[in-house]
């Protein structure tokens, strides 16, 4: 039997025709609980779609650590993992389907539409125009995620724009918000320019902060950090995009006409 990684996409709406086929004939489905915010993909949707099967939540330690009880339930009967967004954004669930394939379980993944390209769209920068995407996680315990600033300023060395995931801790009630995450990278470059170690940009930088992308409630706020970390936003998901030093004349009018904008001639 197989075992299916279905993407849920932003919410229930997102829904696509081979996601709702391959739910309608599952026999299990795990509801992915931690790896983003998706508006309906709970157990209510699973029982409208196919009451006959059995639900579950997946977290974290379940798809990592007991993996291999997942894949031998999909050895007797159809077995679905319900994932916000797209399935492989997250290396857990590339894992998941390299190890079934390895023990010979059938194991298909179904596109789903995902947080980050939802992020890069809502701000009408160019696809093409992003370098490497970065998390961006709590400090604690004294760790600091200085390499998440270093590799915005490498972006921006290039003339590159960079997407900035910001941490999520479903299990513990947490998702970090825009003005949470431009103060934690304000006080990083801080302390790496103290050191000598990073010369300062994002006090000159345009920010854009996103919230609840796709949704109906999405909310785009462009401009320099005080003004992002100042705006109101719904609740998460969010994401913060630190742009590059120039934008394309195409990409200024874009940003204009889909996000809301602050200082944006004196940013770019």
């Amino acid at each position: 039997m197989p075992l299916y990684l279905v993407g849920g996409g932003l919410s229930a709406q997102y829904l696509t025709l081979r996601a709702l086929q391959i739910l309608g004939g599952a026999d299990k489905v795990y509801i992915d609980s931690y790896t983003s915010i998706a508006p309906g993909l709970d157990e209510e949707l699973v029982a409208r779609l196919n009451p006959r099967a059995e639900v579950a939540r997946a977290t974290r330690s379940l798809l990592e650590e007991f993996s291999s009880k997942v894949i031998d339930e999909a050895r007797e009967k159809t077995v679905v993992i319900l994932v916000p967004g797209d399935p492989l954004t997250a290396t857990t669930h590339i894992a998941l389907v390299a190890e079934a394939r390895r023990r010979g379980v059938e194991a298909e993944v179904v596109p789903g539409v995902g947080g980050p390209q939802a992020v890069m769209s809502a701000t009408g920068l160019q696809f093409y125009r992003f370098g490497k995407p970065v998390t961006l996680v709590y400090p604690e315990d004294g760790v600091k995620p200085y390499s998440t600033v270093e590799t915005i300023a490498e972006n921006r060395r290039r003339g590159l724009h960079t997407l900035v995931l910001l941490d999520l801790r479903l299990d513990e009630g947490k998702a970090m918000t825009v003005p949470e995450a431009v103060k934690i990278l304000l006080d990083i470059e801080r302390e790496l320019a103290r050191r000598g170690e990073l010369e300062p940009f994002l006090g000159d930088a345009l920010l854009i902060g996103v919230a609840r992308a796709g949704l109906p409630e999405q909310t785009c706020v462009a401009g320099p950090p005080e003004a992002v970390a100042a705006a109101d936003y719904p609740p998460p998901p969010h994401s913060l995009v630190v742009a590059a030093p120039r934008l394309h004349p195409v990409e200024e009018e874009a940003l204009s006409a889909l996000c809301s904008v602050a200082e944006i001639k004196e940013k770019v």
